[in-house]
């Protein structure tokens, strides 16, 4: 039976926090503010779970996914206007199963989820579904121009195959669903079929839009240089 804790929530809008991940936050409603000042003066551990429509000012439970992640408070700064930068960094996956209280924060109760050890008969899976989804990815950066090669390689070198799809889902501009579903895939062979699809579908999609730009590159070369005759 897992452990179960007592924790301050912070409901996140359009943004996803994986286990390994550092980000930076931006926040400014009172009851997240109030959970940032409750983490500081305890543990610095805050349960971070994304709402499922970005658009909700005021989230009530419902509205919050309960599989998130556990994060460490780095750093936390004040800016004008009454808005908290706050530096995070993911630590693991847990699951809300009750809330504790609402008011002036959102107190939760969460049961954290472990990367287990691959026994015998999954391993070699878990070793080709890592190799299959390192080559996805190290094609996707080479598409898709969003990352710099540097990031690329310090994630590629991690052996580790939970944090390895974690690092990697982090990287990948992805609507909330997918994210979401990378974050539920407990059991690391399932999230690294997960990712795999993943990749494979915005790949196609990648290679679709290269070749609608190459197509209306040429039409558009293809006018000009007719126009440049008529002249």
């Amino acid at each position: 039976m897992n452990e179960i804790k007592n924790m301050p929530l912070l409901p996140l809008r359009g943004v996803m926090v994986f286990p390994y991940m550092i980000i930076h936050l931006d926040v400014g409603r009172e009851k997240s503010i109030a959970a940032l000042e409750k983490a500081m003066v305890n543990d610095r551990l805050i349960m971070l779970s994304t709402q499922k429509d970005a658009n909700t000012d005021k989230p009530e439970p419902n509205d919050i996914f309960a599989v998130g992640t556990v994060a460490e408070v780095k750093q936390l700064l004040k800016l004008p206007g009454g808005t908290i930068r706050v530096l995070v960094e993911g630590l693991y996956r847990a699951e809300i199963i009750g809330y504790v209280s609402e008011d002036p924060y959102y107190e939760v109760a969460i049961t954290e989820f472990k990367d287990l050890e691959s026994d015998e008969e999954n391993a070699a899976d878990i070793e080709a579904l890592s190799r299959a989804v390192v080559s996805q990815f190290e094609n996707w950066v080479k598409l898709s121009k969003k990352i710099p090669p540097e990031t690329m390689l310090s994630v590629v070198v991690v052996d580790e195959p939970g944090r390895l799809s974690d690092l990697i889902a982090s990287h990948l501009s992805l609507k909330t669903e997918d994210k979401q579903v990378l974050l539920e895939a407990i059991d690391i062979k399932t999230r690294l079929e997960k990712l795999c699809e993943i990749l494979a579908r915005e790949m196609e999609i990648l290679e679709l839009e290269k070749k609608i730009a190459n197509r209306v590159r040429k039409q558009m070369e293809k006018t000009q240089k007719e126009y440049y005759l008529r002249e």
